[in-house]
């Protein structure tokens, strides 16, 4: 369980995934400060791996000022909490197979429609890093995004080959 300051507050306990989607979201920056037991002391964000991999480019990080660096942390770490239970943890699934859908992702680019399967490409590429990093949801979603692309591209390139049957068709018989 993880704690943190916002407006000056310490705020927590929260599970690490609500943590991390607070990072991706922007309502915390690379310079908030952060505890968890274990820690020692409270540390920016930026400062702790396993958070810092959840800040994204769309949001602008944010470090702590240069004036800060002499200050002494105003919090105290908070009396340890019991272990949560399972119920409060993020919902974990078997391990997504981002090799299978980047392959067809990847027949499809070179047979179909390469817009689209260029998308399923990008989208397939991020499930087995974010499911390395332990960012189940995040390697659902990617996994989601590429399928729909991916097929997307297939029903776009079975389009047109159907049109270009019907369309030859349609010219050899108007030649006789």
């Amino acid at each position: 369980m993880w704690y943190y300051s916002q407006n000056n507050q310490q705020m927590g306990p929260v599970a690490e995934e609500e943590l991390k989607a607070k990072l991706r979201s922007g309502v915390l920056v690379a310079s908030t400060l952060v505890w968890k037991d274990g820690l020692g002391d409270w540390k920016p964000v930026s400062e702790v791996a396993e958070l810092a991999m959840a800040l994204t480019t769309a949001v602008p990080a944010v470090t702590a000022p240069a004036a800060m660096s002499g200050v002494t942390n105003p919090y105290t770490p908070p009396v340890s909490q019991p272990a949560p239970s399972y119920a409060q943890q993020a919902p974990m699934g078997p391990p997504i197979n981002g090799g299978a859908i980047l392959g067809f992702a990847i027949a499809v680019t070179l047979l179909c429609c390469l817009p689209f399967g260029v998308a399923g490409i990008v989208y397939a590429a991020q499930i087995n890093s974010k499911q390395s990093v332990g960012d189940y949801l995040g390697a659902a979603e990617s996994a989601r995004k590429a399928k729909l692309w991916t097929w997307l591209g297939f029903g776009f390139g079975l389009a047109v080959c159907v049109l270009y049957a019907v369309a030859v068709i349609a010219g050899t018989s108007q030649s006789y």
